[in-house]
């Protein structure tokens, strides 16, 4: 039997996850999940501990829904980057993982990670997403096949992309064959932690998406006139929802799009002469 690895990072959702639906498509292969805390590597970025804390939470809804699809979620630690790829070949060694599934990320320190995974972990099946952008790296260019030096162009060569066709968005999965699972009582990370305000910033997946339809139901027929006044809260309880992956960013976009104006995000200029979803990309960025 298949074992099928989804390796979590800044993807802390099962909806609309690329890797994770990926990784469930065979129903008769073992599904796991595995998180790799590297908390010398955070402070080398400058991780806040509120920001540690804001993670933390959502690791823990994260192991939550994936119990009740009777997939584990194993949660390791190492010191950085570098270490995580041996921690993260033995575990797959012990577990006999055939298939190794991730979302990709793009940052210089984390793609080098990725490429030393993929070079250790050569017998394994690698798959990677391009899962955190609405469109893929390079997929947007000029008429000679090139990458854009001026924004404007590059937008609206990206909106008239999306005006094609907006990206699909894939389902949380179907529970496994063995059924729900006991999930772990508590999430630790060796990391300082500072309380978060959980009124401003999405605890878990479940109040992200409600906190972002509820946007587009009930304020963003008002974002162009109040999103300048810091007094307002125009767009601010939206900022955090695909913040390191908690939400989609296609679920955002589609979300906005249908919900928000009845499909004229699109089309509008503002004020500014920018189209309505250059905003919308800002609301859920």
């Amino acid at each position: 039997m298949a074992t099928h690895l989804v390796w979590f990072r800044a993807d802390l959702r099962i909806h609309d996850n690329l890797a994770l639906a990926a990784a469930c498509r065979d129903p008769d292969a073992e599904v796991l999940g595995l998180f790799i805390a590297t908390p010398g590597q955070w402070r080398q970025h400058g991780m806040a501990p509120r920001q540690a804390a804001f993670m933390v939470s959502h690791l823990h809804s994260l192991q939550a829904a994936l119990a009740e699809k009777g997939i584990p979620l194993q949660i390791e630690h190492a010191a950085d980057f570098h270490r995580s790829v041996a921690l993260l070949a033995s575990i797959c060694r012990q577990r006999q993982v055939t298939h190794l599934f991730y979302n990709y990320q793009y940052e210089i320190n984390e793609r080098q990670r990725d490429t030393a995974v993929e070079k250790t972990l050569a017998e394994l099946t690698c798959q990677g997403f391009d899962d955190s952008v609405l469109l893929p790296p390079g997929s947007v260019l000029t008429g000679s096949r090139e990458m854009y030096k001026v924004f404007t162009p590059f937008k609206n060569a990206f909106i008239r992309r999306l005006q094609e066709a907006l990206p699909e968005c894939v389902a949380a999965p179907k529970v496994r064959a063995g059924g729900p699972i006991a999930a772990a009582s508590e999430v630790k990370i060796d990391y300082p932690q500072t309380p978060f305000d959980s009124e401003l910033f999405a605890a878990d997946e479940k109040s992200a998406i409600a906190r972002l339809r509820g946007f587009c139901q009930q304020k963003a027929a008002d974002y162009e006139q109040q999103r300048d006044l810091p007094a307002i809260e125009g767009d601010q309880p939206t900022v955090a929802v695909p913040g390191g992956g908690r939400g989609s960013h296609r679920a955002s976009a589609c979300t906005v799009c249908g919900l928000s104006s009845r499909g004229r995000w699109m089309a509008k200029p503002d004020r500014y002469g920018s189209t309505s979803l250059s905003g919308a990309s800002f609301i859920v960025t």
